[in-house]
């Protein structure tokens, strides 16, 4: 498979790079004839991902994130005419569990104490929060080391237990909605509104390349937003447009968000 010519129409430098990982495991396969696996990808990845893998009809790949409905998933990527089952991918299901009776602890909390422990992202799969314990998906090869090795989240003592594939439970989620008036659809109006800042310090975060909407990478600030998008900026937070109203009297469009906390 040749890298540069699968690769030729993503601009993204970063997904670039995570696509080069992906045609190497590829070559790999049609060299050895075995399974290889991705690392956790986000849905704009995989899309990406498996179209690269399915330009090549020698190749299959199954997507899996640990359960149904999972943001972020490793692919197993073989020969077209073998079969796979759950035991052939290489994730492991973690619990965390604590005495968070007297203290709020978040994904955010969970997510800072593994990347503490010197965890690539790409490593962890969903982090599946709920009231007094959390359940992760992980790759099997750090699952052990997690283990062993997470004590703390947020200043609270833990311990970490392997479960079943089929004991992890979706989270609690917990939104913030809020309504605006903007402009126009543009990310930079929506971000300025929903962040509270300047338009020209939205369009910075923009041009720095800390903005994703669904999960791509937005390069411009007249972007148009659509209904139901998740927009992320990094460091500063995640919110889906989840309602595009109408015009008020002024011509502006009323929106509503909810913002993940």
């Amino acid at each position: 498979m040749d890298k540069l010519r699968v690769t030729n129409h993503i601009t993204d430098d970063d997904l670039r790079i995570k696509m080069y990982k992906v045609v190497d495991i590829c070559n790999i396969v049609l060299k050895n004839y075995d399974i290889r696996q991705t690392e956790f990808l986000n849905p704009f990845e995989v899309k990406n991902a498996v179209a690269i893998i399915n330009s090549e009809q020698n190749l299959s790949c199954r997507i899996d994130g640990g359960y149904d409905e999972a943001e972020r998933s490793v692919i197993s990527i073989y020969p077209y005419y073998m079969e796979l089952d759950n035991d052939d991918v290489n994730i492991r299901f973690l619990q965390i569990e604590g005495n968070f009776k007297f203290s709020s602890v978040s994904h955010r909390d969970y997510l800072g104490s593994l990347m503490g422990l010197g965890i690539k992202r790409e490593k962890i799969g969903d982090i599946l929060v709920h009231d007094d314990y959390c359940q992760i998906v992980t790759d099997a090869e750090i699952a052990d080391y997690i283990v062993y090795n997470l004590l703390k989240v947020s200043n609270n003592s833990v311990k970490v237990r392997e479960i079943d594939r089929n004991e992890l439970a979706i989270g609690i989620q917990n939104f913030e909605e809020k309504f605006y008036t903007v402009s126009s659809l543009r990310v930079d109006n929506i971000i300025s509104a929903v962040l509270n800042i300047s338009r020209q310090k939205a369009s910075k975060f923009i041009e720095a390349g800390f903005v994703t909407v669904d999960y791509q990478k937005i390069e411009k600030p007249s972007f148009i937003v659509p209904e139901g998008a998740i927009v992320s900026v990094r460091r500063k937070g995640k919110f889906i447009l989840s309602e595009v109203g109408d015009l008020t009297r002024k011509d502006k469009v009323k929106i509503r968000t909810k913002k993940f906390v």
